[in-house]
């Protein structure tokens, strides 16, 4: 799935593979690599992938040169279980970004945050957004669904305004910082396996450029 994802946005944005920035990583028994792409006119792509007691996918979009949100994208096989997840987070400058046809692309698919939900970054993520869950028969229906948001996602973000770079970076990194600071089922694991100096350099500088 991960490489359909990457042929949606290679066809709209060139990608070239950054140097040095490639991580392999043990956790929990599981095997990690993580690698980083330019996406020219668009900005930084970040991927990753796990194997062992579970398989999952990560992929990252963090635009740069275009007025869109962070994309993360999560996709989970374990004891049966598939599960997606997509969440954008608000990294924006202006107001040229539209995710009404990310709302129609998905239908009833498209969850619509809680306004209950707590979390340190429930204030940053822009909606629609994607948690859905099934048995191992329903997966190919939820690769669909993810494919469609990730699509939706690349044509709002194409017809988005262009934007500075570096205030946009500076914009972005408050979603990365507050990962590193507040920690969670992502960071927690990593730091304690490999300390807060590797897992620093791995979402700053891989997964998310900023």
């Amino acid at each position: 799935m991960l490489e359909k994802l990457l042929d949606a946005i290679k066809a709209r944005f060139p990608l070239t593979e950054k140097d040095g920035a490639t991580r392999q990583f043990q956790v929990m028994g599981m095997t990690f690599e993580a690698c980083a792409y330019t996406a020219r006119g668009l900005g930084h792509v970040g991927v990753m992938t796990a194997r062992g007691s579970m398989q999952m996918e990560t992929l990252v979009i963090n635009p740069f040169e275009l007025d869109a949100p962070i994309l993360s994208y999560d996709r989970i096989h374990a004891m049966g279980q598939e599960t997606v997840m997509a969440e954008m987070y608000d990294s924006l400058l202006g107001d040229t970004f539209r995710a009404d046809d990310i709302v129609r692309a998905l239908g009833e698919s498209a969850a619509i945050l809680e306004k209950e939900k707590k979390s340190w970054y429930a204030t940053l993520i822009v909606q629609p957004w994607l948690h859905l869950k099934g048995p191992a028969g329903d997966a190919e229906q939820l690769d669909n669904i993810a494919a469609d948001y990730v699509e939706a996602y690349l044509a709002a973000t194409q017809a988005a305004g262009p934007c500075d770079p570096d205030q946009k970076r500076r914009k972005a990194a408050a979603y990365s910082k507050g990962l590193l600071e507040h920690g969670g089922p992502a960071t927690d694991p990593v730091k304690a396996a490999m300390g807060e100096e590797f897992t620093a350099a791995l979402f700053r500088e891989t997964l998310f450029g900023a």
